[in-house]
């Protein structure tokens, strides 16, 4: 009794942060602007900067944090051959350990194509791009394309897999350009009826970021289901999100025939925006500029629902950007135990509404970028990435953590969408709650606040007894004066 009354007493004097009621975990993000140096920054619910990795290049979107300590991320190339382009251009990747030495490095890009924007890392390690592929004025009007002045670049995707001497192979890949049709010229092979054919991509909706270049979609996102062995992108130009099959061959993947779902490359299912293919009104538009598309993954609130954040600018016409109503919503897709998408004849693709939303009242705001996670607890974490702001949201939409970029910046410029991981994610020494290799005053109070609430974490359970108890925090004690003890 007389060591809980001190418990209470050393508690009493932590950091209120401590006590937040956000997911006890680990932030990870990147800050970059233009053409110059980057930083990316491991965080923890303190807002401690546990870990500083230094980028000469200009990080490009989402890092990927592995077990390890190690990050995989997508940095600016000093060149590439796809004109004065709008939106992170990458295809400079690289796979860093915790003490910041490059384990491998890889260019991938050419005349041709040019990843940009984001990039998904498989369960086998590989790599998912998105990217540019060049088509010129002529290939466009051939294909039907009615409003064009130069060329026009549709997406396309890669698997590739690294190598640390630094050669990849192609794994695999997806060509939009496969997949398109259009009600135009009844003499080319790509003619049809819209609305008959959803599964496909009308090459005359959206304009280009600039008419005199080729940018059509800005893409922005992509991500993996591994349970479906799928593939979800979003299109900000198309204002809708899509998904395709993943376990087709190359060649499969060009046609309309042949993998999980027996359609080949085709869509499976898109959202957001049925004026797209003639099955609804500028009334059924539910996305605008959208980014960062992703399931919410398996034992999560919401699992399988896909989550995004919907930038939605209210002066999407006009030059300032400065006003909005950006919010995050979630999706639960009409899906089939084989992963197969329903949908009725001459009616669009469900849901007719969000199965959750929260923002769309000038709460936050962001033109550009930005994106949400939910997590293990049922939270969401939030990127405003124009408002340079990272926070935390609880199931009823409460904020229950938040950084400030912009007074607690690090490094000029901006952040594409900030990852939280559990405590348990890395590999580290036992009781490192903070992940700093080493068992300090921090990792003890955040302990005495698990013991308190009664909670649980296998990181500081020394005796393996599926509980935190008195016994472990001898332990940790130990450990803080001695770092060589080990539990018996």
């Amino acid at each position: 009794m007389q060591k809980f009354i001190l418990y209470i007493s050393f508690i009493s004097l932590l950091p209120s942060a401590l006590f937040c009621d956000g997911f006890p975990g680990l932030v990870l993000f990147s800050q970059s602007q233009g053409q110059g140096p980057s930083k990316t920054i491991l965080l923890n619910n303190l807002e401690q900067k546990i870990k500083i990795w230094n980028h000469v290049e200009s990080a490009i979107g989402v890092p990927h944090l592995n077990t390890d300590g190690s990050i995989i991320l997508q940095l600016k190339s000093t060149d590439h051959y796809f004109g004065n382009t709008r939106g992170p251009i990458g295809g400079v990747f690289k796979k860093i350990d915790y003490n910041g030495d490059i384990k491998w490095s890889f260019d991938f890009y050419n005349e041709n194509y040019h990843p940009h924007h984001d990039f998904e890392i498989l369960p086998n390690g590989n790599i998912l791009t998105i990217g540019w592929e060049k088509k010129s004025f002529s290939e466009g009007i051939n294909a039907g394309r009615i409003n064009i002045e130069n060329e026009i670049w549709p997406l396309v995707i890669h698997e590739i897999e690294p190598s640390i001497e630094g050669d990849i192979e192609i794994i695999w890949k997806w060509h939009l350009w496969d997949h398109l049709i259009q009600d135009q010229d009844s003499s080319l092979n790509n003619y049809g009826i819209i609305k008959n054919h959803p599964e496909l991509i009308d090459i005359n909706i959206g304009s280009f970021t600039n008419p005199n270049e080729g940018d059509w979609l800005h893409t922005n996102s992509i991500a993996y289901n591994e349970q479906y062995d799928q593939i979800i992108f979003s299109s900000r130009h198309l204002c809708e999100i899509y998904i395709i099959d993943h376990s087709t061959t190359i060649v499969e993947a060009s046609e309309h025939t042949g993998g999980n779902s027996n359609k080949g490359g085709d869509i499976l299912y898109r959202w957001g925006n049925p004026i797209n293919y003639g099955r609804g009104t500028i009334n059924d538009q539910k996305l605008n500029a959208q980014h960062g598309a992703h399931w919410i993954p398996q034992s999560f609130p919401g699992s399988g629902n896909i989550i995004m954040f919907n930038n939605n600018p209210s002066d999407a016409a006009g030059t300032s950007n400065q006003f909005g109503n950006s919010s995050v919503v979630e999706l639960a897709p009409p899906i089939d135990g084989e992963g197969n998408y329903i949908i009725s004849d001459s009616l669009s693709f469900g849901p007719i509404d969000y199965e959750w939303e929260y923002g769309g009242d000038n709460t936050f705001f962001s033109h550009f970028q930005s994106g949400a996670y939910r997590l293990l607890n049922g939270n969401t974490i939030i990127t405003s990435t124009q408002e340079k702001n990272i926070f935390e949201i609880d199931s009823l939409g409460n904020k229950v953590w938040e950084y400030d970029l912009e007074l607690s910046d690090t490094h000029p410029g901006y952040t594409a969408r900030a990852k939280k991981y559990g405590i348990d994610y890395l590999n580290n020494i036992m009781g490192d709650i903070y992940i700093d290799n080493q068992i300090n005053i921090y990792d003890l109070l955040m302990m005495l606040e698990i013991f308190i609430l009664d909670e649980y974490l296998q990181k500081i359970d020394f005796n393996n007894d599926s509980q935190i108890d008195q016994t472990d925090i001898d332990y940790m004690i130990g450990r803080m004066l001695n770092p060589l003890i080990e539990p018996n």
